[in-house]
């Protein structure tokens, strides 16, 4: 099989990360797959072109060179553009996300290609097998102590959810010194005294998509009120509609905004804040599965990667 792998683009231009680290690449050339990468896709994480070569890989001057193929490996969508680019029937292995954000699954389908989400490889009991949901927590957790006015052990902090997205918040919170306050499901009703005195909420639940569709909140934005200030919110779930109502993605180049002296934060892609571990991880947890879909064909491959199939092609 002919695989492509393409510089990051995402992150408002600010996500360093690729798909796929040089030890992988060659393990899929030692295997017989041919692996053509965009020059300069490793480029922000400190790996040239030549540590690509010495993989076995092609290097390939514009991003349709290595889309082209039987399958385009990525972290996050194709833009339109660049599925337009695809081989008609080629593969494109990628954060799909097709409820939140139909048109990435729309883009590959009208290049007449199939996608398979990443996110949505799991196996029986729903865990997934590409997965930095930890990582996504603890560097969130940084990263707001590093914006924020006050040292961590002068702040409260009050976590939505008890997830492994929170986990990871919680865990570092708690190391710095911070009060940590664990919000359960049972005690959404009186979120407006759990909010009293708050400096800083995060949020790491996974919103249904029914509530999304009926744009149900548990916090809205007058209870921004009842938090101290400085304030801010951690969003970690990044579901939109969000279960707080003043909460809208943001990007690595402008990671927060502010609204009623509240300082939002709520990034896709926190992993991408250490762009080198969570490339090491993606490398090593996609390897097993690319290998599986070259040598077996989607038809022959298990059911945890079937399951994440999505071919919109009749749609469109």
């Amino acid at each position: 099989m002919e695989i492509g792998i393409i510089r990051e683009r995402g992150g408002g231009g600010c996500d360093r990360r690729v798909i796929l680290m040089p030890a992988e690449v060659a393990v899929l050339t030692q295997s017989g797959h041919r692996v053509f990468v965009e020059t300069g896709a490793g480029s922000g994480i400190h790996i040239s072109d030549e540590m690509y070569r010495q993989a076995g890989a092609v290097i390939v001057a514009h991003p349709r060179d290595a889309i082209c193929r039987d399958m385009i490996v990525k972290l996050k969508a194709l833009t339109a553009e660049e599925a337009s680019m695809m081989k008609p029937g080629g593969l494109a292995l990628e954060m799909i996300h097709q409820e939140q954000s139909p048109q990435n699954a729309i883009a590959i389908a009208k290049a007449g290609g199939i996608g398979i989400a990443m996110e949505a490889i799991c196996n029986e009991y729903g865990e997934r097998y590409v997965d930095c949901t930890d990582m996504t927590g603890e560097q969130a957790m940084i990263f707001a102590f590093h914006l924020f006015e006050k040292v961590p052990w002068d702040c409260t902090v009050l976590v939505m959810g008890y997830g492994r997205v929170s986990t990871g918040a919680i865990t570092i919170a708690s190391k710095l010194g911070a009060k940590v306050k664990i919000l359960r499901k049972c005690q959404y009703p009186a979120i407006e005294h759990f909010l009293r005195n708050v400096d800083i909420l995060v949020n790491g639940i996974s919103w249904p998509k029914e509530k999304r569709d009926k744009k149900e909140h548990v916090v809205t934005r007058s209870m921004l009120a009842l938090m101290n200030r400085p304030a801010m919110i951690v969003d970690l779930a990044v579901d939109y509609p969000s279960p707080i109502e003043t909460c809208r993605p943001t990007d690595m180049k402008e990671p927060t905004y502010e609204v009623d002296g509240v300082v939002h934060m709520c990034i896709y892609g926190y992993p991408a804040l250490v762009p080198y571990s969570s490339s090491e991880r993606y490398s090593r947890q996609l390897l097993p599965i690319i290998l599986e879909i070259a040598e077996k064909g989607l038809e022959g491959a298990g059911q945890h990667i079937r399951r994440a199939i999505v071919d919109w092609r009749d749609r469109v």
